[in-house]
């Protein structure tokens, strides 16, 4: 059944479908000397209106596809619950019994944990693996994203994904051992690579100017939502008594979440630019139809045109080096996963590929592994089990208020700059968390509530703001090719810190038990981020998708980028014979005339 599925929706890699009309927006080459094959008038307009527009008029003109947007972002809260759950049940006594070995541990201290259990532990090897598996998992779902998505659409392969979601969640629910949790944890994180991917993609693709900083970072705050959630599941748990289900219960509500994110994905409409991409216009239609205010037919109309005519320049753009690529045989392992995959460090793109891919990674490495490990980094620095897992419901709590905040902070200042002094802040506090393992006393708490403000600034600045720079640096031809790759090597990272991190935390025999100091490490990440992100991670708010394509291909410096550098530069070279882009100074209206014949 699956099969025939994607035989109905294939046609992207090199297929073709027959249902494409003559300006061949499915991908492959439009001819320069045809004209645009819809209204570029009405796209122009569509343009000026989306940055003129105000939040309230953008809000009331696209109500419903806030609704379907945040659906769809919904599905992180699965991948945010899953792997601190993961995390937080380390400290969960009865958690250590069923799971643990017994480990040697004095009679002071364990009176001084306070725990009955403490002679249990989760063995070291262990603690780092289950999380590990989980990210491999997660790498496997990001390598099969960009195909499925690409084949079935966005909205099919979350509803596959959300079903396979609810079938893994038995193997952990029902584990007798360690090892069957491992298997369990590998194959629930199949399901949240593709959710890591596909919900910036959709979110980004359906959102106006003005609702884009919103819908992007809505996928931060699902993730500390689903923190939220775990973490208070656990505390609430954590004293339900002796048996089994008092840990099993946290797996159950997984459920729940699944089956609330099936429906509300189910009644949303497919992107557009899908439908688009595959040359079916009048589906495209009608899922912008969906998406904009009920009745308005002049709003859908404009939106449509702007879509096609962002799709239509990048297909231009990038005739060139369409036409020199030879076309692999459909099919094939390569054709299926390859060909976009490889685009993507080819030509402009490959610049989008790369400081997409790295502010993934200064995310991944700024220090917010410490967060889902916050409970034995407070138990290192002095805490009592009880009392570090009460302390840690606190960040993701932080993590709440500050990815609201940063709603109205981004609304201010520009993603580049939020990013840049984000690193800054970040780095001082890391560096003050760290300088107070040395306190006499009083250390662990003093690190915790820095740990606590840590996390505020985090997701007050980088935490969200990353959601939303990486999904408007790529181009919408290669957008979810690109952020599987730049999410790819946020995992890659997160492997690392897996195996770091608990490394730098432990106290057990073979760990460094460096405690709070292991902020000074990652206080020394966020300046080598910090510098990056001043040399390459350009300007990307309040730019349409058709400027960025102009300021990429005119290789502008991530320091200048503008909108009005995008008006004054066109679109490519000459000698590509690409559109040149002029703007009328009386009407402000930007019109499209063809290159001059040489």
């Amino acid at each position: 059944m699956i099969s025939n599925l994607f035989k109905r929706h294939s046609g992207v890699l090199g297929h073709g479908s027959n249902n494409a009309p003559a300006d061949q927006e499915n991908g492959t080459a439009i001819d320069d000397a045809s004209p645009p094959p819809y209204d570029v008038a009405v796209a122009e307009l569509a343009e000026k209106r989306e940055k003129d527009m105000t939040f309230k008029e953008a809000r009331k003109a696209d109500k419903r596809l806030i609704w379907y947007s945040l659906g769809f972002s919904g599905t992180i809260i699965m991948e945010g619950y899953g792997l601190a759950l993961i995390t937080y049940l380390f400290s969960f006594a009865v958690f250590k019994r069923r799971y643990g070995e017994v480990v040697a541990v004095t009679g002071s201290e364990a009176g001084t944990a306070g725990d009955q259990a403490g002679e249990y532990d989760i063995p070291y090897q262990w603690r780092v693996f289950l999380p590990l598996v989980a990210q491999f998992g997660s790498l496997i779902g990001i390598l099969i994203a960009s195909p499925l998505a690409t084949r079935v659409g966005y909205r099919q392969a979350m509803l596959y994904m959300l079903a396979l979601t609810s079938a893994f969640v038995f193997i952990p629910f029902f584990a007798t051992s360690v090892q069957m949790l491992m298997v369990g944890f590998l194959f629930q994180g199949i399901p949240w690579g593709v959710f890591q991917v596909i919900s910036p993609a959709y979110a980004s693709e359906v959102a106006s100017l003005q609702l884009r900083p919103i819908l992007t970072t809505w996928n931060n705050l699902c993730w500390v939502i689903g923190q939220f959630l775990a973490s208070g599941i656990t505390k609430a748990f954590e004293g339900g008594g002796e048996g089994d289900m008092t840990y099993r219960i946290p797996f159950a509500f997984q459920w729940v979440f699944s089956s609330i994110l099936i429906v509300a994905v189910a009644c949303a409409p497919e992107s557009p630019y899908w439908y688009l991409q595959k040359g079916r216009i009048e589906e495209a239609r009608r899922a912008v139809n969906r998406l904009v205010r009920k009745s308005s037919d002049q709003r859908t109309t404009e939106k449509l045109a702007l879509m096609r005519h962002t799709i239509h320049q990048e297909k231009k753009q990038n005739d060139a080096l369409v036409a020199a690529t030879p076309v692999k045989q459909a099919g094939t392992w390569s054709a299926w996963f390859g060909k976009f995959e490889m685009a993507c460090f080819k030509g402009v793109d490959r610049r989008r590929t790369e400081t997409a891919s790295m502010a993934w990674l200064v995310q991944a490495t700024c220090g917010s592994s410490l967060i889902p490990w916050a409970p034995k980094l407070f138990e290192a620095a002095g805490l009592a089990a009880t009392d570090a897992l009460s302390i840690n419901i606190a960040l993701p709590a932080a993590g709440i208020f500050g990815t609201l905040a940063s709603w109205w902070l981004m609304r201010k200042a520009g993603r580049r700059q939020i990013y840049l002094w984000g690193l800054l802040a970040m780095g001082i506090l890391l560096a003050a968390c760290g300088s107070f393992h040395y306190l006499p006393s009083g250390g662990g708490w003093a690190a915790g509530g820095t740990l606590i403000l840590y996390t505020a600034v985090y997701d007050l600045t980088i935490g969200p703001v990353c959601y939303s720079v990486v999904s408007e640096l790529p181009s919408i031809r290669l957008r979810t090719p690109t952020l599987a790759i730049a999410r790819g090597c946020y995992l890659i990272a997160g492997v690392m810190n897996h195996v770091l991190t608990p490394k730098m935390l432990g106290q057990e025999e073979g760990s460094w038990n460096w405690g709070a100091r292991a902020g000074f490490i990652y206080a020394a990440l966020c300046a080598i981020g910090a510098l990056y992100t001043y040399f390459r991670i350009p300007e990307t708010a309040g730019m349409s998708a058709r400027e960025l394509d102009i300021l990429f291909q005119n290789k502008v410096s991530a320091r200048k980028f503008s909108s009005e550098q995008a008006i004054a530069l066109t679109p490519v070279d000459e000698k590509a014979r690409f559109e040149i882009e002029h703007v009328s100074p009386r009407t402000s209206m930007r019109t499209i005339t063809p290159p001059p014949t040489k």
